[in-house]
């Protein structure tokens, strides 16, 4: 999947000022934090002389750092005024970077690390360190892997982002599995939970409402909001969703130059 960053110039509207990071501070430095979290097994690996104790140590520093490293690429893909489509889909399709798929992955391993690690120390009766916390801990965080791991092999079954067609709408990977119309959508905004997240309203019972943050868009929920709008009030114009992301997107800007 080719993704295209783009940053369109739309009409401002009330939604607008809703920051796209909570209490609008960019979360990438808690990625570091967890990382420099890592630092203490790291240096209990080195430290200690006990083989297993070591083995477990150092999975669990890898695994620690794995986690950091897949926060600060998830946060990374957060920008505000910015949406990313994919280049090739024949609709206007907002889809997060590749490389922010696959975080969530890695985060899991990083979890399932050092429970591996402890399994095998127990099977080839290694030397560690006599204590419950440590021969039960990483089992405990390797059950929150395998959680973590089959919830995100569930959420493939729906395609990343949301997908806007001359027909109606498609999504959101990780936060519902909506197939509407365009006549199902009552409303679009955005509202503040705590950082800005789309909300789709449907028409009567057509379904729940849905709220999708920016790492579920790949883009700002402000612009994202404020391109479906344009389509949801214009039925006419939905004929540009099926010549692609870029050209829908520049439709709407056209739009907003003119209005």
């Amino acid at each position: 999947m080719a993704v295209q960053r783009l940053s369109p110039r739309l009409a401002p509207s009330a939604d607008a000022a809703i920051p796209v990071f909570p209490n609008g501070r960019n979360p990438r430095p808690l990625a570091w934090l967890v990382i420099a979290v890592a630092l203490l097994p790291a240096f209990l690996t080195l430290a200690d002389d006990r083989l297993g104790f070591r083995l477990v140590m150092a999975a669990l520093a890898l695994g620690i750092a794995l986690i950091g490293v897949g926060l600060f690429v998830m946060f990374g893909s957060i920008e505000r005024h910015v949406v990313r489509v994919d280049a090739a889909a024949p609709a206007l399709r907002f889809a997060p970077p590749a490389a922010a798929t696959v975080p969530p992955v890695g985060i899991a391993l990083g979890l399932l690390l050092p429970a591996i690690a402890q399994a095998v120390v127990e099977v080839t009766g290694l030397p560690t360190m006599p204590s419950i916390l440590l021969s039960r801990g990483p089992y405990a965080l390797g059950l929150l892997g395998l959680i973590v791991l089959g919830v995100r092999l569930w959420q493939l079954r729906v395609p990343a982002g949301l997908t806007l067609t001359p027909a109606g709408l498609r999504g959101v990977r990780g936060r519902a599995d909506i197939d509407w119309r365009w006549e199902d959508l009552a409303s679009v905004s955005v509202v503040a939970a705590p950082a800005a997240k789309l909300a789709l309203v449907p028409r009567g019972g057509a379904g729940r409402p849905v709220q999708a943050p920016a790492l579920a868009l790949g883009s700002d929920p402000n612009a994202v909001a404020a391109i479906i709008r344009h389509y949801l009030e214009n039925p006419r114009e939905r004929a540009a969703l099926s010549e692609g992301g870029g050209a829908a997107v520049r439709r709407v800007e056209d739009s907003a130059e003119r209005g």
